[in-house]
């Protein structure tokens, strides 16, 4: 006999889908020119996205977080204010990561490109540390906490990257994006239950 699937369990299925997608891509990324990130001058997953040999991976890695992000949204069925929101958290989310795609091809070019996708990911960056707060209070859980403290520990490491002071935007970025993809995947578990 087969177990009819309700959509809320299709809504866990697509944003744990979505975040191993793009973590398994993008280690896949950075394992084809792992020289990005094994230099002193370490520099950020966008520049994944500018190179030949490692824009597929990049692409497929942003493109299918964000897609799952938006179809595990549609799946969560809006039963009550905290589903709602969560479905507005993943389908930003997704726009999010949507924008940062896009932004991310042409940032080389100029500087008001360069400024754009820098724009778009600090914005992120503000939106990923404030859900995650929301997500810890609404959604606790034994290692909610510790997680949350990660992703601050990896924006601390952004604002010193940002600052010039020490080059370590990927270790920011692999902090942050991971925290809150663990912690997202977990809110949306625990509202399926």
């Amino acid at each position: 006999m087969h177990a009819i699937r309700s959509p809320r369990s299709r809504a866990t299925t697509y944003v744990t889908t979505g975040q191993l997608s793009l973590l398994g891509l993008m280690v896949f990324a950075v394992a084809l020119k792992p020289a990005f990130v094994l230099r002193w001058n370490e520099v950020g997953l966008s520049n994944y996205g500018v190179h030949l040999e490692t824009a597929v991976p990049y692409t497929l890695a942003l493109g299918l977080g964000g897609g799952f992000a938006v179809a595990s949204a549609r799946s969560l069925p809006a039963l009550d204010r905290t589903r709602r929101r969560l479905r507005f958290v993943l389908v930003t989310y997704g726009a999010l990561l949507f924008m940062i795609l896009a932004s991310t091809y042409g940032y080389r070019l100029n500087p008001t490109l360069k400024a754009v996708h820098v724009t778009v990911n600090v914005v992120s960056v503000v939106f990923l540390l404030g859900t995650s707060t929301w997500l810890v209070a609404r959604f606790p859980s034994r290692s909610s906490t510790g997680w949350l403290v990660v992703q601050v520990i990896g924006l601390v490491l952004a604002v010193v990257d940002f600052a010039n002071l020490l080059h370590v935007l990927f270790a920011a970025q692999l902090l942050i994006g991971t925290s809150f993809g663990v912690l997202m995947v977990g809110a949306v578990r625990r509202s399926d239950a």
